[in-house]
């Protein structure tokens, strides 16, 4: 029976990674919300990892570049990626591969650009907008202070 789920498992995790990469704590959790036991799931990424089939580094690049493209801030790709099982230090490159020549600030400065500025409460909802994407408080203060003044909105 343990074979049986085993090879059921297997195929399961190579059907999720055909769609996607998986961390390797994503796959388990998936297999295991799948109704396989954490043994199983745990087998399974094992061999997903030695097979090369799941791969920590493979995910992270991947999910790194998606979001970095999706105007996302450091803070929030690290915090995500920690949620998922990948320590940032894992990440090879981090963050000037991923982020070039440009900081943080003119990034947050292009992502504002493309944003309307709302009628009311207009410095709050625009500081709260980038720091959810994960630029730092102070660089989103900076960043909406001066898009406003420029504007000549208060």
């Amino acid at each position: 029976m343990r074979t049986l789920s085993d090879e059921c498992a297997w195929s399961k995790l190579v059907d999720l990674v055909s769609r996607r990469d998986y961390s390797q704590k994503e796959a388990a959790g998936r297999l295991v919300r799948e109704g396989f036991s954490r043994d199983c799931a745990s087998r399974a990424v094992e061999r997903g990892v030695a097979s090369r089939v799941v791969n920590d580094a493979r995910f992270a690049e991947y999910f790194v570049r998606a979001k970095v493209s999706a105007g996302w801030g450091p803070m929030r790709i690290e915090r995500e990626l920690s949620r998922r099982g990948v320590p940032i230090e894992d990440v090879p490159g981090w963050p000037d591969e991923f982020f070039g020549d440009e900081g943080p600030t003119q990034r947050a400065r292009e992502l504002i650009e493309r944003k309307p500025v709302p009628r009311e409460n207009a410095y709050p909802k625009l500081v709260r907008f980038l720091v959810s994407r994960g630029f730092s408080l102070s660089v989103a203060k900076d960043v909406v202070s001066e898009r406003l003044a420029r504007d000549g909105d208060t």
